[in-house]
This record gives structure tokens, C-alpha cells and sequence, in this order.
């Protein structure tokens, strides 16, 4: 009888560890909306995917290729994105440095390499509402 009571402990504590590192490598995988956006938006990139980045993107947005800035619609954003992507395919692509500021703006500086070309790219974005939208992208081509 004891033994068999020592056994139900020892499987009782054996199972609360084991589900207590379950638990703990599952909140491993838990991103914050930040995170999620950068993430998601280097998955576009990667793809080089215009129609994917602009899901991300806010309503009115500015966008600088080279030394050129604009301000764009989603519709016109989608536009100029894919003919750039269409002239520079993405090898690879990655953020390097991630941050925010004490207002709310999140940004991320990284790089877009197409054949012989790499860019640095930064995205600023903010809240608007309940999520996070790049009001500002920019790819610069390194020299």
C-alpha cells in the first residue's frame, strides 16, 4: 500500500513537470504584435510579394526607392511595390536591428539583396486602432 502511494506521487510530480515545460516552451512562441508585424513583413519581402506587404501597410504611406520619397494610397503602394519587385527579385532578405520609441513608433533596419544589389531597408510604423501599420518604408541601395 505505501509503495503503491509512493508511486502515485512520484507519477503526479512527473506529470506536473512534464506539462510545466510544455507550458513553458509554448510561451516561447508567443509574439508580440510587434514581433508579429516584422516577421510577417519579412516573410513579404522574401517572397517579394507586394500584395502580401501591403496588407501591412496604413492608409497612406510613404515609400522612398533610392533618394525618391512619395506618399502613396494602399492601391498606388501596391503598384509602385511590385514593379520594384519585379526588377529586384529577393535573394534574401533580414532584419538586423529591431526597436520602438516612447511614442509608439516601431521600427526595423535590415536588408533586401537582389542579384548584385543589396538595400537597406527601414519600415516605421505605429498603431492605428488595434494594429500596427507601416506609415514609412524606404529601401536605399548600398553603394
Amino acid at each position: 500500500m505505501a509503495k503503491s502511494l509512493k508511486m502515485r506521487k512520484k507519477n503526479i510530480v512527473i506529470t506536473f513537470m512534464s506539462l510545466l515545460m510544455m507550458l513553458s516552451s509554448l510561451s516561447g512562441f508567443a509574439q508580440t504584435p510587434e514581433e508579429k508585424l516584422i516577421k510577417n513583413v519579412q516573410e513579404a519581402l522574401k517572397s517579394s510579394s507586394s500584395r502580401e506587404l501591403v496588407k501591412y501597410l496604413h492608409d497612406r504611406v510613404e515609400i522612398k526607392l533610392d533618394n525618391e520619397k512619395k506618399d502613396y494610397s494602399t492601391n498606388q503602394a501596391e503598384i509602385v511595390l511590385k514593379q520594384f519587385f519585379q526588377k529586384n527579385p529577393a535573394d534574401s532578405t533580414e532584419f538586423i536591428h529591431e526597436g520602438n520609441s516612447d511614442g509608439g513608433i516601431i521600427y526595423a533596419i535590415g536588408s533586401y539583396v537582389s542579384g548584385n544589389k543589396k538595400y537597406r531597408v527601414v519600415l516605421r510604423a505605429k498603431k492605428y486602432k488595434a494594429d500596427y501599420k507601416i506609415y514609412r518604408l524606404e529601401f536605399t541601395e548600398d553603394r
